[in-house]
């Protein structure tokens, strides 16, 4: 009986160890350039901006990043990745619903992802989790989405979201 029940408690030790919690980051990309059109780059103040986002997240357990694969995205990622030595994974925006649910069960940290300001309260959506903005403006470069994801033993997970801003306000 005994053996029993310590094999309960520790069947159900590994399974609670399994339960993490997580933070995602979610950004749209630094300022662009108005040209190329198709795919412009960040301009000077887009790419001080990125370097803003780098420091602001630095310091919170930043191991995976995501970015569409726009020259302006990735180049709003690359200080950080840079910074922590890290991959830039692509993601794209057609199936934001596969996105979110590989987002809900990352582990190991927590994750920068740089969307559009088309994209990002979507993929909020798909979360899912309710949001004040209702559309992000074009000259809006500095909201700062922070999802805590806590997961929870045989219950879904519990989604959390907080909405601010990094760097100097876009102009």
């Amino acid at each position: 009986m005994k053996l029993r029940i310590l094999l309960g408690i520790g069947l159900l030790a590994g399974q609670l160890a399994g339960c993490s919690n997580h933070t995602l980051y979610l950004v749209r990309h630094a300022e662009k350039a108005s040209q190329p059109a198709s795919d412009p780059p960040l301009t000077a103040e887009g790419e001080v901006r990125a370097q803003v986002l780098a420091d602001t997240l630095l310091e919170k357990n930043i191991k995976h990043i995501y970015s569409t694969n726009t020259t302006r995205t990735r180049a709003t990622a690359v200080p950080l990745a840079e910074k922590l030595g890290l991959t830039i994974a692509p993601y794209g925006t057609d199936t934001l619903w596969e996105v979110a649910k590989h987002l809900r069960k990352l582990h190991g940290g927590n994750a920068l992802i740089v969307g559009h300001s088309n994209t990002l309260l979507p993929l909020l959506d798909q979360l899912p989790v309710t949001h004040r903005k209702k559309t992000i403006p074009d000259s809006d470069y500095d909201n700062l989405f922070v999802v805590t994801v806590r997961k929870r033993f045989l219950r879904p997970p519990l989604i959390r979201l907080q909405e601010g801003t990094f760097g100097e306000i876009a102009e």
